[in-house]
């Protein structure tokens, strides 16, 4: 039987060991790489040529965004998790762009440490599915963008048709099946800590949060695609 995580895995550095997303044995790995790639090229075809550009990454961990991204702007990576900031500054340092990237211990349960309209654009991925409140810490990134700042933002399917496609994330045991699919795709370990959201659910949150949709990116089968993604700017900035 698989151990139960408590939500104290986040703060402790259990995580790290979790959370292995190059790895070829992570049922997900090629997504999680053509999510990244592609979060990182949307980043900067949205920031432009601007090297003074503010950027915040949230929930960030190891730096799989921020650190490419602080090649080019100036990057504040904020995690629950020092284990995850530390690599994150290693690979920083690897690629030479550790003066350009800030890193800070922050829950995102709580308000953010930041001032209002400090940021142009902000990255949250993987992240909401582990929140309590994902619409209180949304709104937090709403109050920390520009007027004029964009969000790419994130959230794992509760319908968990896609878990078909990746039978090795379940396992082989019918009552995981059963459990996980009761979950909305959540595997039996972490049921209690990590919830995820239908497109219609996370579609509101951000509505609520004062964000408009400007475009919707979909990871894993297009039937029922693992990850819903959207690149979202205020309201008040689209004129709607």
């Amino acid at each position: 039987m698989s151990k139960a995580f408590e939500r104290s895995v986040f703060t402790t550095g259990e995580y790290v060991e979790q959370f292995h997303p190059e790895d070829t044995e992570n049922p997900f790995h090629r997504i999680y790489e053509q999510k990244r790639v592609e979060v990182v090229a949307a980043a900067r075809a949205l920031l432009g040529d601007h090297p003074a550009a503010r950027v915040l990454d949230v929930g960030g961990g190891m730096g799989r965004i921020a650190v490419p991204l602080a090649a080019s702007y100036d990057v504040t990576l904020c995690d629950v998790s020092d284990s995850m900031l530390a690599l994150a500054r290693e690979a920083a340092e690897r690629a030479d762009v550790e003066t350009r990237l800030t890193t800070q211990l922050v829950d995102a349960s709580k308000p953010l440490p930041y001032d209002d309209a400090s940021f142009d654009l902000l990255v949250c991925l993987d992240l909401l599915v582990h929140l309590p409140d994902p619409l209180a810490a949304v709104r937090e990134m709403r109050r920390v963008l520009k007027p004029t700042g964009v969000a790419i933002i994130d959230n794992s399917n509760s319908i968990p048709l896609w878990t078909l496609w990746y039978p090795q994330y379940v396992g082989r045991r019918p009552s995981r099946w059963l459990r996980t699919w009761r979950a909305g795709g959540v595997l039996p370990e972490w049921a209690g800590i990590v919830h995820h959201h239908t497109r219609a659910e996370f579609m509101r949150m951000l509505e609520q949060a004062g964000f408009v949709v400007q475009e919707e990116r979909y990871y894993g089968p297009s039937i029922c695609p693992k990850w819903n993604l959207a690149v979202v700017r205020g309201r008040e900035t689209t004129g709607s």
